[in-house]
């Protein structure tokens, strides 16, 4: 984010939750309550290699028949590369880093804020994280995760839609990508005296009424998460969260209810360009909030030819099947409760 800033914050207006004039004969007035604030989430996303081959300069592909983000009040993903035509290739397996051209693909797609908390953001060095912090401010797409120092990188973004703020943070363990620390770039610890200690800050400090943590984890593949995880995203949730989005395993895992709040393991590739694999079935998860809570829906999404589009009917419940059936080896699966679609 800029520099300079502490927080950055934005309103989006709508005309819902106005006073409704009253008809004749009427003497009180009715008020309309606000519509819910629906928030969608989609994994593992990187515009590059395969799919720049792919598309040519049909570079809107992607997510030009998917109006799921456009139509949510707010639509995350995890930007899994840096953007930049600058930088020194890291040495490391693999590595990637997307045109800026394509950052017009992501902002008409509707997405409004992206965690670059993982271990791709660091590919090209410093200069390439730098230059994504650029170019995402310049587009007004928010970010969490990493940043010039520490304060940059584990500062949070809270998004205020219709009287409630919500508030959202990213981590990544290291390893790939150096940890931010005061003076040098990097990411913000996945450590939970950190994460603690920010979602404290949050609380406390800006007064949001819901905070959502993304988690870069997890064992490539793994169709579920391991005992660590578990363990660990309860704790983000005891510690004050309400969400825990996950990614990094490039496959979907179940999702939970864990006290009041959701945790999802892992949202797989949405779209991601790294490898050759340009048809698959995935997931966006959904939260919605009204003046009853906290509603949760798993939309079923197919990606044909680097082309993402709903499902529905048969192919859309064998989906839901399969996110039901990874689901329940948790206490409370998100499944088998009355907000589950």
């Amino acid at each position: 984010m800029t520099g300079g800033l502490f927080l950055r914050v934005i309103l989006l207006v709508s005309l819902t939750g106005t006073y409704l004039q009253p008809s004749a004969g009427q003497t009180d007035m009715v008020v309309q309550e606000p519509s819910p604030v629906l928030i969608r989430f989609g994994g593992d996303c990187l515009l590059t290699n395969y799919y720049e081959e792919a598309v040519g300069d049909d570079i809107h592909r992607a997510f030009r028949e998917l109006d799921l983000f456009r139509t949510a009040d707010i639509s995350m993903v995890n930007l899994e590369c840096p953007i930049t035509t600058r930088g020194r290739r890291v040495h490391k397996p693999f590595n990637f880093r997307m045109h800026p051209q394509y950052i017009d693909v992501i902002k008409s797609a509707g997405i409004t804020i992206v965690n670059v908390a993982n271990n791709h953001i660091f590919d090209y060095g410093s200069i390439g994280l730098f230059d994504t912090i650029s170019y995402l401010d310049s587009a007004g797409i928010f970010h969490v995760g990493a940043g010039r120092n520490r304060a940059e990188a584990r500062r949070p973004a809270v998004v205020a839609v219709r009287g409630k703020r919500i508030g959202f943070l990213g981590y990544y363990g290291g390893g790939e990508a150096p940890l931010a620390t005061e003076h040098l770039p990097g990411v913000a610890d996945r450590n939970i005296a950190v994460i603690s200690a920010d979602i404290r800050s949050l609380r406390d400090r800006d007064s949001v009424d819901y905070l959502v943590v993304n988690l870069h984890w997890g064992t490539e593949k793994a169709p579920i998460p391991d005992r660590g995880q578990i363990t660990f995203a309860r704790s983000v949730i005891d510690s004050g969260a309400d969400a825990v989005i996950g990614h990094h395993p490039h496959v979907l895992q179940g999702i939970e209810k864990y006290k009041n709040g959701i945790i999802v393991y892992s949202l797989g590739n949405l779209m991601f360009g790294g490898n050759s694999r340009s048809s698959y079935d995935t997931g966006i998860f959904e939260i919605r909030l009204s003046a009853e809570g906290p509603e949760f829906q798993f939309i079923p999404i197919r990606v044909s030819e680097w082309k993402a589009s709903s499902l529905d009917g048969p192919e859309a419940a064998h989906m839901i099947a399969h996110v039901k059936k990874l689901s329940s080896m948790f206490p409370r699966p998100l499944f088998n409760e009355k907000e589950s679609k």
